[in-house]
């Protein structure tokens, strides 16, 4: 008997340990995860965009990494921690030229943060040419 009740003891400070490291684990939360650029003309350069998110954890988020999903996209994030209630942003650039045609690109970003893994869209349709 004395064994179970340890058990349960030790079982329940377990648990309140691993919410209490939940709880305090840095997050990001972004004020959007879609971007459509609309129509971009294919002669006109390059396009960027922002997506900005606020660290709502209790802890400094640190961006890891941030993957696109093809060459044609360049996605840029911060090098420093993010202090719990400031904001960060993922700034991210589709190279156009020669891609005419509707476009999907997702850029996936790592932190230490609950979730580690964050996916941003960008959308759009390149008109060929110079016309817009």
């Amino acid at each position: 008997m004395k064994k179970l009740i340890l058990f349960v003891v030790l079982m329940m400070a377990g648990s309140s340990l691993l919410l209490a490291q939940k709880s305090s684990a840095a997050k990001a939360e972004f004020v959007e995860t879609i971007h459509d650029f609309g129509n971009i003309s294919e002669s006109g350069g390059d396009v960027t965009c922002r997506f900005v998110f606020k660290n709502t954890g209790k802890s400094p988020l640190i961006v890891t990494r941030a993957i696109a999903s093809c060459g044609c996209t360049e996605p840029s994030h911060p090098k420093v921690p993010i202090a719990p209630g400031k904001t960060g942003e993922i700034t991210v650039t589709y190279h156009p030229k020669g891609r005419p045609g509707e476009f999907n690109k997702n850029v996936t970003v790592y932190t230490n943060g609950k979730p580690e893994k964050y996916t941003l869209l960008i959308k759009g349709v390149v008109v060929p040419g110079g016309k817009k």
